[in-house]
């Protein structure tokens, strides 16, 4: 595999051409490092999670990136649909909906105000269904299926897309299985159609750059 022109350098160029994506590596951040602190209960955060904040993707390390580059393109297509999505709803709406239910336990700080009745807003931290959450994590997990179909006519594997929303990995985003595979099989149709592009803005430009071959 070329390094100077394999699938991730053309999906990182094609990236930084729509929506100027930036590179980082949480070995090296002290805010992913207080970040994971948080989010305690997804024990491979730093180590296997690749994560989006704005423009900028967070991977494990550069040693990781060298030791997957093909995976890393994949997560790069799927993280672009976040910030294609952040950018057309705008950072405020996107980020308060993804992290809603539990971002409401935040005004238990009113407790210094209006006394311990505010800390009834602690029950948001409980591992609540995210239903925005999960609407922006459907999207990215069709470009995923999309690629992977694209590039060897196959999807995800159900038990791995099944364990994204249903377990700590994202909180417990959505429990619901069936009503989870039922969009989940929405997108594979217009996959196997050609008509995700209508559901995904670039999908068409995504798919195609990464289907060259290098």
């Amino acid at each position: 595999m070329s390094v100077s022109n394999d699938s991730y350098d053309k999906i990182l160029t094609l990236g930084q051409e729509l929506y100027d994506v930036k590179i980082a590596f949480k070995n090296e951040s002290k805010f992913m490092r207080l970040l994971s602190w948080f989010l305690f209960f997804n024990k491979e955060f730093m180590t296997r999670y690749i994560t989006v904040i704005g423009k900028t993707v967070y991977f494990p390390s550069r040693d990781w990136l060298d030791r997957n580059r093909d995976s890393a393109a994949r997560t790069l297509c799927h993280e672009m649909v976040h910030i294609g999505d952040e950018k057309m709803v705008g950072p405020a709406v996107f980020r308060l909906s993804y992290l809603f239910p539990q971002c409401m336990s935040i005004f238990a700080l009113m407790g210094f105000f209006v006394g311990p009745i505010a800390l009834i807003f602690l029950f948001f931290l409980l591992p609540l269904p995210a239903p925005f959450r999960a609407f922006w994590e459907l999207r990215g997990y069709a470009m995923t299926d999309a690629v992977l179909f694209e590039r060897y006519n196959q999807f995800a594997d159900d038990e791995f897309l099944t364990k994204q929303f249903t377990t700590s990995k994202y909180y417990f985003m959505w429990p619901m299985k069936k009503s989870l595979w039922t969009e989940i099989e929405k997108n594979r149709e217009r996959i196997k159609s050609g008509e995700i592009h209508k559901k995904i803005i670039h999908a068409n430009r995504i798919l195609s750059t990464i289907s060259e071959k290098s």
